[in-house]
C-alpha cells in the first residue's frame, strides 16, 4: 500500500473510532430503554453505512421490539433479580466454605471454595455497580 493509501486508512479507521466514542459517550449518559434505543440505532446507522441489509433488517426489528415491549420497570425488576441471585450465590459459598473449614477438608478444597467466592463476589460487584 502506498503512503497516501496507508494515511487515508489510518485517518478513516481514526474518525471511526471518534464516532463511536462519542456515541458510547452519548450512550454512557442514558439509562434503561433509552440507552438500548440509542445503542441499537448507533448500530443501525453503522450498518446502514457498511451496506450491510441483513444487519439493518435485524436491528430495525430489534428498535421495533425495544420500541413496543422495553419499560424501564421490566428493566429494574430483571436488574434486581439479577442482584438477589447473585446475593444469594456469595451467601451459599460463603456457607459451603464456613462448612470446609469448620470440617477441615483439604486446603485444595477449601482453596477451590475460595477462588469460587471471590468470584461470585466479583459477579455481585459488577451486578450493583451497573445501572438497568
Amino acid at each position: 500500500m502506498n503512503r497516501l493509501a496507508t494515511t487515508a486508512l489510518t485517518l478513516l479507521l481514526a474518525a471511526a473510532s471518534m464516532g463511536a466514542s462519542a456515541a458510547s459517550v452519548a450512550n454512557s449518559q442514558l439509562t434503561g430503554c433509552a440507552a438500548k434505543r440509542e445503542s441499537i440505532r448507533s448500530e443501525l446507522q453503522q450498518a446502514k453505512e457498511q451496506g450491510l441489509s441483513d444487519k439493518v433488517a435485524g436491528l430495525t426489528r430489534a428498535l421495533d421490539e425495544v420500541n413496543a415491549h422495553c419499560r424501564d420497570s421490566t428493566l429494574v425488576e430483571r436488574h434486581n433479580k439479577k442482584v438477589l441471585k447473585a446475593q444469594a450465590k456469595v451467601n451459599q459459598t460463603e456457607r459451603s466454605l464456613r462448612l470446609a473449614q469448620e470440617a477441615n477438608k483439604e486446603p485444595k478444597k477449601i482453596a477451590k471454595l475460595e477462588g469460587k467466592l471471590e468470584k461470585a463476589r466479583a459477579e455481585l460487584a459488577a451486578l450493583q455497580a451497573q445501572q438497568p
